[in-house]
C-alpha cells in the first residue's frame, strides 16, 4: 500500500492500471476506499461511490472501468518497506528482524537496496521488461 499510494504520479499510470491488475497488501487502517481515492483523477470514482466502499464489508477487489485492484487484508505487517531498506544498510541481525535471516543474508550478499553511487561498478538498468499491449505494442510506445 505504501508504493500503491503514489500511483497517480507515476509515469503514465492508467495505461498501466488497464494493463494489468495489481495487488496491493493492505496495512493497517486502509480499504479498498483508501485505494479509490489514491487513484489518477480519471479513473477515480466519484465520492458518493467512495463512501460507498467504505461501507461496504466486501474488501478484496476493487474494479472499476479500466482498472482492478484485488487487496490482500490479510496482511497484517508492521514494517513497511522503508524500514526494511533503511535496515538493509546496516547488519544482518538488524535487518533480520524485519525479514527471515536467510532472506536477510540474501538481501546483504546481492546488495540490494544499497544505491548505485554505494556500490562499486554498479550499471543500470540490470534488467528491462517491456510489457506487450494488446495489439502487439510495447507499454513504452514502441
Amino acid at each position: 500500500m505504501d508504493a500503491f499510494k503514489d500511483i497517480a504520479t507515476w509515469r503514465q499510470p492508467e495505461e498501466l492500471l488497464a494493463e494489468c491488475e495489481f495487488i496491493v497488501a493492505s496495512r493497517p487502517g486502509f480499504s479498498l476506499a483508501d485505494i479509490g481515492k489514491v487513484l489518477p483523477e480519471s479513473v477515480r470514482p466519484s465520492p458518493m461511490v467512495l463512501a460507498a466502499m467504505k461501507k461496504s464489508r466486501s474488501n478484496e477487489v476493487f474494479a472499476v472501468p479500466g482498472v482492478t485492484v484485488h487487496l490482500l487484508s490479510e496482511v497484517h505487517e508492521k514494517v513497511s518497506s522503508t524500514q526494511i531498506r533503511a535496515a538493509a544498510s546496516r547488519t544482518t541481525g538488524q535487518l533480520s528482524r524485519y525479514v527471515p535471516r536467510l532472506v536477510a543474508e540474501y538481501i546483504k550478499k546481492e546488495r540490494l537496496y544499497v544505491s548505485a553511487q554505494r556500490r562499486p561498478g554498479a550499471r543500470y538498468p540490470t534488467k528491462c521488461y517491456r510489457f506487450k499491449r494488446p495489439g502487439g505494442r510495447n507499454y513504452d510506445g514502441s
